[in-house]
């Protein structure tokens, strides 16, 4: 197995306060409020122009001016991150994140410099794609506060809407995953994370089952080939377990509700008492894989892809193998699988 750089992200349950876990509270309701709101957000403005809540409709107008804005990040952004990552761990039981090798890839150096020197190169791009996507990404949006010179990706209605689209500017570098900005981003020569699965994967969230949908789900993997980024496949361990979430009816919501309407189609119910929070009782640990290096290939085949992608599976699969018993224990570990869709 590569070295890895571990860093614990929540600190000992122990020594956290009553306090800290409601500011942590908080925090995590705030993402997730607006998360939901932001799904809404078309019929909050419809509703608040029908009834003459003029207050109400001001409020959504400035919120959308101030959301679609060429601002850069200022002392109150930076701010307002601080205290959203911050406290965002403490509610949880435990979270860590893991990286195989170094928390980014390493800068290549060249020692044949005439004045021996060592020169710093670019590090080689990179492509995070992250598993499970769980009801409402909390590994994504962990991984988002902290890798903040990384694009992070999320469907583009979601991304369109004003309320998460403020939210995620504010507290880090968000982005859209249709095709034509990741293709831009890519260009630019940004590093990009994404969770592939997407509102299907989220679909199939259920405590006590490891799912993830990628058969099917290639498109990354041809972008970078066509653009020469290496994958860094990433699993967030324990994202299943924090809501229970409706099962069955397949066919109608994962092909009528994600596919065609692109809708997310989960029924969930978190802590006991709020159900909009997660369970806190969960232990969390997030292990972003070393870096699988892909050629540069202009216009890849369906072979192409196809061989890239199933090394792709192959990786994650590895992956989860690797550091299931670390974070469930040997006991769970020993009948525990992933289920690959």
């Amino acid at each position: 197995m590569p070295p890895k750089t571990v860093k614990a992200l929540a600190p000992d349950p122990t020594k956290v306060t009553a306090a800290e876990k409601i500011l942590g509270a908080g925090a995590i309701f705030l993402f997730v409020s607006t998360w939901i709101a932001s799904i809404f957000s078309p019929f909050i403005l419809a509703s608040s122009l029908w009834k003459g809540q003029y207050v109400r409709t001001g409020g959504i107008i400035l919120i959308t001016i101030l959301a679609y804005l060429p601002w850069e990040k200022g002392n109150l952004a930076a701010d307002a991150h601080n205290v959203i990552y911050g406290y965002f761990p403490l509610y949880f039981k435990s979270l860590s994140l893991e990286f195989e090798g170094d928390e980014l890839p390493p800068e290549a150096t060249n020692n044949n410099s005439p004045d021996n020197n060592k020169s710093k190169q670019k590090h080689q791009q990179t492509f995070y794609a992250i598993h499970p996507h769980g009801a409402f990404s909390f590994g994504w949006a962990t991984l988002f506060c902290h890798l903040q010179n990384v694009r992070f990706c999320f469907a583009p209605p979601l991304f369109a809407s004003p309320f998460f689209r403020l939210f995620t500017r504010i507290v880090g570098k968000p982005g859209s995953a249709g095709k034509a900005a990741m293709i831009s981003y890519m260009r630019k020569g940004e590093d990009l994370a994404l969770p592939p699965g997407g509102f299907e994967e989220a679909t199939l969230t259920c405590p006590g089952k490891d799912r993830v949908y990628i058969k099917t789900r290639a498109g990354f993997v041809k972008l970078c080939l066509q653009h020469g980024i290496a994958i860094r496949p990433v699993y967030v361990f324990g994202e299943h377990g924090l809501y229970w979430n409706i099962q069955g009816a397949w066919d109608f919501r994962i092909n009528t509700l994600n596919k065609k309407m692109g809708m997310p189609a989960i029924v969930t119910w978190g802590h006991p008492l709020v159900p909009l929070l997660p369970r806190n009782t969960v232990d969390m640990k997030i292990v972003v894989g070393a870096p699988i290096e892909l050629p540069k290939i202009e216009t890849p085949t369906k072979e192409e892809v196809s061989k890239w992608h199933s090394k792709y599976m192959t990786a994650l699969q590895k992956l989860y193998e690797d550091h299931k018993e670390a974070a469930y224990g040997s006991e769970v570990a020993k009948t525990s699988k992933l289920e690959v869709w």
